[in-house]
């Protein structure tokens, strides 16, 4: 099991975590989010949460809600990644797969499955993350998909705020 109490070695992500700052953002989820700022501008997370065969997904948000956000999700499968998602609306139509204000840095993220867990691991080129935050599960074993990777409606969700410096919740 992943805790913040450990330092998994997790094959497949492109950067040392050892030094990340570890926090349990959602005890129900089993969800455990490790970041870092590493250079002037550019943060790198990892999200990890128990793999129910389900998309994971966390969110960046101006005020706390879901419309108007940006999301990365990743999930493991056979077309198993990680995309950025526009959340333009609480409908499933209106999350929109490859667009958001997110600056994703290009060949930094994986999703993988390790010790019953998918970790979820991505940089972001900013000065400061939004620092209201979304996560979500997807239903179990219903994955975006090529052409369109559309998202199901997820199953659970939550709403959170951290202080990126203090790490406080």
């Amino acid at each position: 099991t992943d805790s913040c109490s450990s330092s998994p070695s997790i094959n497949g992500i492109s950067f040392d975590i050892t030094k990340f700052q570890c926090f349990s953002v959602w005890d129900a989820q089993g969800f455990i989010l490790r970041y870092q700022k590493t250079e002037s501008s550019l943060w790198s997370f990892v999200l990890s949460a128990p793999d129910t065969n389900a998309y994971i997904a966390i969110g960046f948000s101006s005020d706390g809600s879901m419309v108007g956000s940006s999301a990365i999700v990743g999930w493991v499968g056979s077309n198993g990644g990680i995309k950025q998602y526009y959340l333009g609306g609480t409908q499933s139509s209106s999350v929109e797969p490859n667009k958001g204000s997110l600056q994703v840095l290009g060949n930094t993220s994986a999703a993988l499955s390790q010790s019953q867990r998918i970790y979820m691991a991505f940089q972001l080129d900013t000065t400061q993350p939004q620092s209201k935050l979304l996560y979500a599960v997807g239903p179990q074993g219903q994955f975006p998909s090529s052409p369109e990777f559309r998202l199901s409606q997820h199953e659970y969700k939550i709403s959170t705020r951290i202080d990126y410096l203090t790490g406080q919740f």
